[in-house]
């Protein structure tokens, strides 16, 4: 039911603190918040809808100079003529001018005629103000909890089982309860919705409430939370539907359509969050706040993700055009002088589209000698590098052989020419790359024996065998962890909540995984690092949501962690060697355990836990042996109240 409301005009005129110059009728009830600044009427012209006759109407600075030019008499016409009509009351701004014409037209009609001590702008400001919150529509609504999430008015609804639990968790976290079944909402403008507890708060012992339906109980939040815990209004930012699964039904994955719902005419952004086992739905709400407040900022991380992705597969095709149709694998010039931060002397206009097919490194103390059927072999074509030394050889050759030496080896294709920090390059040797369009670098390094070591050692890792994985992929003290499971079953959200506890996510969803010089198995995310897809919410953007301390860009991959539904109450019960089953990626035996996901079982708590159980035991702690070697100390008797037999017993 929405509440129709009325502003006597006296409370309207002590609350702008308006001078009155005449009274007309000070009972009128004003019911509509809008404010009309007179203009068409002073021309005779007032063909001009409900604003003439049921708006507070503003007289100020523009319309007094118009009435200037004007005599008495013509004044005295068109006063008449507007007061005739039946509008509530005429303001006059400072700005204006009382002309006597002005009072006796509203005298002789009986008008309420008010001064205001404000600008214009001012005046009109502070009275749609103060009449919006005063006659704004409101309507009781029942069956939704309105929380103040990070800051963000979240109205939360759906699923009767999900609503409350989710609910005392976030006061748990923190967070602020302003009403459950007791909503007030009220439109105050286009699209700006408040909500707040329709049961009186002001009195010293007015507690908030939550209706537990199931017991038919109240939860008293203010004595088991603290004050801190509640509030009494907040504007409306978003509306979360919670739904129980439905494994059929398509959820949004990417963020990308924005869904709306009506109330009071305005409209609020929609998200529906699908409830299974093992997602943490406090932190998917928490999560949905922060991404909204992102989103008023002006950063859209569903559609930044998108135009990237866009931008990555074009760039793909184009590499892959005619240098990479075997599908081999190359790197850019332009990807190898961001990872040392070389210095471009030429060429930069080719760093992007020159391509490094292999992962020789040359100094081409022969080529310069003239002898050059070694970069016959495709094998040669890799990075060059020039010290002092190669420079230093080329002034003991005489002009015409140098340049001749130089042309031979400048025939090649070479991808790029790094130079050590202490050369000076000759004014011939510049030259020529230019003409030839070469790409020329500088290292920081003086050695060439050191940029040789640091380009080696980077090279062979990337151009190592990869292979890219289904899953997340994070760091737990220390630890590089994979969850892995099947579609849904919460790897994306569980990760999620360890990012909240402080972990660090390396990539979602697709892992790429290669082994490096030392043979550990390293892992990174794609191009498009640090984002996560929620069911319900979409794209999210974890390194601006949660800061640079959240991410990183590689980790040694030590444990994989397989997330499974849990489908009876046996299937967890197992014994506690978990730490023999392996995972072979890329030749390495990787330790492998599984984890099953119910209704009450934290799935970030036993990620936390089977990662603290690894670090023990290469700290050489082995559980199961301490246990047994408790079991045998203890008497048979002790051992049969506790139901359990050692192997001798067994064997007897």
């Amino acid at each position: 039911m929405i509440s129709e409301k009325k502003v006597p005009i006296r409370e309207f005129i002590a609350h702008l603190n308006l001078e009155i110059l005449n009274e007309g009728n000070m009972d009128f009830q004003i019911e509509i918040p809008s404010i009309y600044q007179i203009g068409y009427e002073l021309i005779g012209f007032f063909e001009v809808d409900e604003e003439l006759n049921k708006y507070i109407h503003i007289y100020g600075r523009k319309e007094a100079k118009y009435l200037m030019n004007l005599t008495s008499e013509e004044r005295t016409k068109i006063f008449d003529n507007y007061f005739s009509h039946n509008f509530p009351a005429l303001i006059a701004t400072n700005e204006s001018i009382i002309f006597p014409e002005l009072i006796a037209s509203a005298k002789k009609y009986s008008k309420t005629l008010l001064k205001s001590m404000r600008r214009t702008s001012a005046t009109i400001r502070e009275a749609k103000f103060f009449l919006s919150k005063k006659l704004a529509k409101e309507e009781m609504f029942n069956g939704y909890i309105f929380l103040d999430v990070m800051g963000i008015g979240v109205l939360l609804t759906g699923y009767e089982d999900a609503k409350l639990g989710v609910t005392i968790e976030l006061l748990e976290r923190g967070h602020r309860l302003i009403t459950d079944n007791h909503l007030m909402m009220k439109r105050l403008a286009e699209n700006d919705l408040e909500g707040y507890n329709r049961i009186d708060k002001s009195a010293m012992d007015s507690h908030f409430f939550l209706d537990n339906q199931k017991d038919n109980n109240k939860i008293d939040v203010t004595t088991l939370f603290g004050i801190k815990a509640t509030r009494k209004m907040k504007r409306i930012d978003m509306l979360i539907v919670l739904e129980e699964w439905q494994e059929k039904k398509f959820y949004d994955r990417l963020g990308l359509d924005e869904v709306y719902e009506e109330f009071l005419g305005g409209k609020i952004p929609k998200w529906t969050i699908p409830v299974r086992k093992g997602r943490n739905l406090a932190i998917i709400i928490e999560t949905a706040a922060l991404n909204y407040r992102l989103k008023m900022m002006g950063v859209n991380s569903a559609e930044f993700f998108m135009k990237e992705s866009q931008k990555l597969i074009q760039a793909n095709k184009k590499k892959q055009g005619e240098k990479n149709m075997s599908n081999k694998k190359v790197l850019s010039v332009m990807q190898l002088k961001n990872q040392f931060n070389l210095k471009v002397l030429s060429g930069e206009e080719h760093l992007q589209e020159t391509m490094i097919e292999t992962t020789s490194i040359h100094r081409p103390a022969l080529a310069l000698a003239g002898f050059i059927e070694n970069y016959k072999d495709a094998a040669y074509i890799g990075v060059q590098i020039f010290s002092r030394a190669e420079f230093k050889y080329l002034s003991t050759l005489s002009e015409e052989q140098k340049i001749k030496n130089l042309e031979n080896y400048f025939q090649f294709k070479l991808p790029v020419l790094v130079l050590t920090a202490d050369v000076e390059i000759p004014d011939y040797f510049l030259k020529m790359v230019k003409e030839r369009n070469m790409i020329l670098c500088r290292s920081s390094f003086k050695k060439a024996s050191q940029v040789i070591a640091n380009f080696n050692s980077f090279l062979e890792t990337y151009f190592t065998p990869n292979i890219s994985l289904h899953g997340v992929f994070l760091e737990l003290y220390g630890f590089g962890v994979l969850l892995t499971g099947k579609s849904g079953v919460g790897k994306s959200e569980t990760a999620l909540e360890l990012i909240h506890r402080g972990h660090r996510l390396i990539a979602d969803d697709l892992v790429k995984f290669m082994k490096d010089t030392s043979g550990d198995i390293m892992g990174t995310a794609a191009n498009l690092p640090y984002f996560m897809e929620i069911r319900g919410l979409g794209i999210i953007d974890i390194k601006t949501l949660y800061g640079l301390g959240a991410v990183r860009i590689n980790k040694k991959l030590d444990i994989v962690i397989e997330l499974k539904e849990q489908e009876s109450c046996n299937d967890y019960l197992t014994s506690v060697d978990y730490q023999n089953s392996m995972a072979e990626i890329l030749g390495n035996n990787i330790p492998k355990m599984v984890l099953y996901i119910s209704s009450g079982r934290n799935a970030a708590a036993m990620v936390e836990i089977a990662v603290m159980n690894l670090m023990a035991s290469k700290l050489g702690h082995d559980p199961k042996k301490l246990y047994l070697e408790g079991l045998k100390r203890m008497t048979k008797e002790e051992r049969k109240v506790l139901g359990v037999k050692i192997e001798e017993e067994e064997n007897e």
